[in-house]
């Protein structure tokens, strides 16, 4: 499979990094469908735990960069 990506990214890397962005953004959309799942029925008291507890996880990604 690495193989293949790689052949694929030297011959047209234009058209690889579109279906990495194409992945990507398939990711976060959904994630945040998810999200929206979540907190659709949720009491509005525990929606402030939900959003905290997501707000937990920044720090976790800004030390990854």
């Amino acid at each position: 499979m690495w193989a293949v990506l790689e052949q694929v990214a030297v011959a047209a890397p234009d058209i690889f990094m579109k279906a990495f962005v194409v992945c990507f953004v398939t990711v976060v959309l959904a994630f945040l469908v998810a999200l929206a799942i979540a907190l659709r029925k949720t009491p509005a008291s525990h929606r402030a735990e939900v959003i905290r507890a997501l707000a937990d996880y920044m720090p976790f990604w800004k030390k990854k960069r």
